[in-house]
Order: C-alpha cells, then sequence, then structure tokens
C-alpha cells in the first residue's frame, strides 16, 4: 500500500475516533461540572450514533475496519446491544478486485501461467469478501473448482488498520479510567485475522473436519486440491446446493426442513462437544444443502480448538440450566472459565435465571435462542463478572447463529435434542 493510501486511512480512523470520544466525554464532563451522573439508559440514542459512525468508517475503508465492526457485533458481554444491532450489519461482501490482479496473484503463488494449470477460469469472481474473492474455474483434467484468491495488499492494509486502532485503544484508554477492554478483543481479531490468511492452515480445518465426518454421507466438506493451493490461493471442489435458510427450496427439493436442521445441529455438536473443534462462523452463506440431503459446509478460515474439557463444562452447564441445579450452575460456570471481580458466584445463579427467563417456555430445554443469548450478555455487563471466555462467547453465537437458521426453517435448534437423537439417520 502506498504511503498516501497509508496516511489517508490513519486519518480517516483518528478522525472518526475523536468524534466518537467527544460524543460520550464531552456531555458527561458537562454533567459532572453540575454534579449530574448520566444514567446508563441515556446513553442510548448516543449508542447509535457512534455506532453508525463507525459502521460508515468501515464501509469505506473495507477490509480489516468491516472484521472489526463483526468482531464487536459478536461481542454483546462487552457492548452496549444498539452497537450489537448496528454493526452486526457490517457484511463481508465487498467490491471484487479486477480479473488481471486475480491472475497476476495465482500466477505468481503457483509459480506458472494461468493456462498451464486451468483450461477455464472466471473472470467475474461467484464471491468477494474482505480478505479474498471466489472464482469458478476447470483444472485441466476436467475437475470444476473453486479458486479462492487472497488480495494482494491485503497484509499491508491489515498492519496499517491493526496500528491505527492500537493506538487509538491506548490513548481511548489513556483517558478513561475505567475503559472497555478493547486491546484483549483487538489481540484476539489479530490471532484471527493470521488465521485467515493462511490458507493451508484453512485447508488443513477443513481436512480435519471433513476425516471427523468420514463415517456419515450426510455431511459434505469440499476436498482440498492441495498442488494448486498455497498460503494465498486455496483450489478447491467445487459444490453448490440451496442456500440452508430457503426453507421454499429445500420443501421443493422434497426434504423436510426440521431433519435438514436435525443434521445441521448434529454437526456442529459433534465439532463443539465431541472434538472440541469446529468451523467458529455458521453464517447462511457458508452452509448449504443438496438435493439429497446433504449438508455442505464451507470456509474453515475462522475455526477453533476448544481447551481440554469445555464440552463437557458445556454440557453441564446445559444439564444444570435445565433442572436448575444452582451448585452444578456454578461449577460449570467456572469451569468454562467465568471469573467474579468479588468472587461470588452466586451471581452466576442471577446470570442463568435471566436466561432462562427468556427462553420461549420459561425453561431451558436445550435451545439458545438469540433472546437467551442476549440476556446472558446484558446480565454480564451489569453484574460483576470480570472475565468471560472468548470461547464460550463464540460458541454462544455459533449456538444463536444456529438458533436464527432454524427459525427461518420453522423449527427449533435443540443442542440436547442433537446430542440424544444423533445425526439423521439415528
Amino acid at each position: 500500500m502506498k504511503l498516501g493510501a497509508r496516511i489517508l486511512r490513519s486519518v480517516k480512523v483518528g478522525w472518526t475516533a475523536s468524534l466518537v470520544f467527544g460524543m460520550y466525554k464531552i456531555p458527561s464532563w458537562g454533567r459532572r461540572l453540575r454534579g449530574i451522573e448520566i444514567e446508563p439508559e441515556e446513553l442510548s440514542p448516543t449508542h447509535l450514533r457512534a455506532a453508525a459512525r463507525i459502521l460508515a468508517l468501515a464501509l469505506d475503508l473495507r477490509g480489516v475496519m468491516i472484521k472489526m465492526c463483526q468482531a464487536i457485533a459478536t461481542r454483546a458481554d462487552i457492548f452496549p446491544k444498539e452497537f450489537i444491532e448496528e454493526l452486526k450489519q457490517c457484511h463481508d461482501a465487498v467490491p471484487p478486485k479486477d480479473f488481471e490482479t486475480v491472475r497476476r496473484v495465482v500466477e505468481s503463488e503457483l509459480g506458472k501461467p494461468l493456462d498451464a494449470v486451468f483450461s477455464d477460469f472466471g473472470e467475474t469472481p461467484i464471491a468477494s469478501a474482505s480478505l479474498a474473492q471466489v472464482h469458478r474455474a476447470r483444472l485441466l483434467d476436467g475437475r470444476e473448482v473453486a479458486v479462492k484468491v487472497q488480495y494482494p495488499d491485503i497484509e499491508s492494509i491489515i498492519r496499517t488498520d491493526l496500528a491505527n486502532m492500537r493506538r487509538v485503544c491506548r490513548i481511548y484508554e489513556f483517558f478513561d479510567p475505567q475503559p472497555l477492554p478493547l486491546l484483549p478483543l483487538l489481540e484476539e481479531l489479530t490471532r484471527h485475522l493470521g488465521m485467515e490468511l493462511d490458507f493451508v492452515r484453512e485447508a488443513d480445518c477443513a481436512d480435519r473436519v471433513r476425516e471427523l465426518f468420514a463415517d456419515d454421507p450426510q455431511v459434505k466438506i469440499p476436498e482440498i486440491y492441495r498442488d494448486w493451493s498455497t498460503t494465498r490461493v486455496l483450489t478447491m471442489e467445487l459444490v453448490g446446493g440451496i442456500k440452508i435458510t430457503e426453507k421454499q427450496e429445500i420443501e421443493d427439493a422434497g426434504l423436510e426442513p426440521a431433519a435438514v436442521l436435525q443434521n445441521l445441529m448434529y454437526i456442529y455438536v459433534r465439532m463443539i462437544l465431541a472434538a472440541g473443534f469446529f468451523q467458529a462462523d455458521p453464517h447462511p452463506g457458508n452452509l448449504f444443502v443438496t438435493s439429497t440431503g446433504e449438508v455442505i459446509v464451507l470456509d474453515f478460515g475462522l475455526s477453533k480448538e476448544l481447551p481440554e474439557g469445555f464440552g463437557l463444562g458445556l454440557f453441564e452447564l446445559m444439564f444444570s440450566l435445565m433442572t436448575f441445579n444452582e451448585s452444578a450452575m456454578v461449577r460449570a460456570f467456572t469451569e468454562l472459565g467465568f471469573r467474579s471481580k468479588t468472587g461470588d458466584t452466586g451471581t452466576f445463579v442471577a446470570i442463568a435465571r435471566r436466561m432462562v427467563s427468556r427462553s420461549d417456555t420459561g425453561a431451558f430445554e436445550g435451545e439458545f435462542t438469540e433472546d437467551m443469548t442476549d440476556e446472558l450478555f446484558e446480565a454480564i455487563r451489569q453484574d460483576p463478572v470480570a472475565e468471560v471466555p472468548s470461547d464460550f462467547v463464540l460458541v454462544a453465537r455459533v449456538f444463536s447463529l444456529l438458533s436464527g437458521i432454524a427459525h427461518s426453517l420453522g423449527s427449533r435448534a435443540n443442542v440436547l435434542q442433537a446430542m440424544s437423537g444423533g445425526g439423521p439417520n439415528g
């Protein structure tokens, strides 16, 4: 990236950060001079304006700023609900790079002219996101493939944006004695970006999940063609199907949406609770179903290894919520890595009560609905919980997304039912 472009990005980030800082601090300073404290509910309009400013910046700069907004939108335990609602609109789709740029990257990475590897290579991408875009192609032996190509300047953009955001976080923490924990979030984002930029790691993750489901004909993970893949180019089997949320199309194919959902839930329960390793981005653009009922899982750039015993701790938490066994509940929260500022574990029971109160039936029956997870994170923001494990946040987000998919299909994403019922064939 050229120096002028780096400076412009830095100026835009700094200007937006100054505006957001002023939105909060100038009114609070004025009120405090008069001895008046601002009540949390009074901040809702400010949260909305600030989130809108940040979203506008992300849509302008793209790249890492898109990822940062997506990361914020997953941390309802830290940020106000107005931020979550506004920033979860921040989708990955970006204008694609021109074909000549893509050609140069592919030929440089593979060390051969394009026509020495592919008999056909579509010039128009079938998908584009903040870090890469995907093209339909055909290998010389006739196999149809999807080729994921990383943008040539993305590493420079990432370095610039991360440096800018780190600078903003430090300035913010200097002026605010009780800052939001933005630097840890930024470090987490940096780790995730490192994962997503390494296509060899993504290929390894895809192979690992494919091996996990090698005995299940109802799960499809595209094959990776290693001979034509590098850290910046990923060539994989081209697969197609019905988008997982298209209920009518699923029914038109002669499939039962409830059975499709049961298969999907089984896949994620097996990854999270049994294997301790999962694809952590189950949005509808990454999940499809074939006319024969196979669930296709795509994009393993963000895949996570869970700590030893995490699956057992999560199961214990679900069972304790269902039976409302308070001592088991406290033990499960503690084993999952929750910590209290005061050491009073009674706060976990209060959080659990609030969660369960937002379930559809007023009792936990195995489904982590979006309302339940929202209530969990709202309670965490209000109660004296000092540390919420990022792995739990990621898993809670996954089950919340699966619950949303379930509602699109007119069904429920019941984790316990998926555990007891096995796969679609029992």
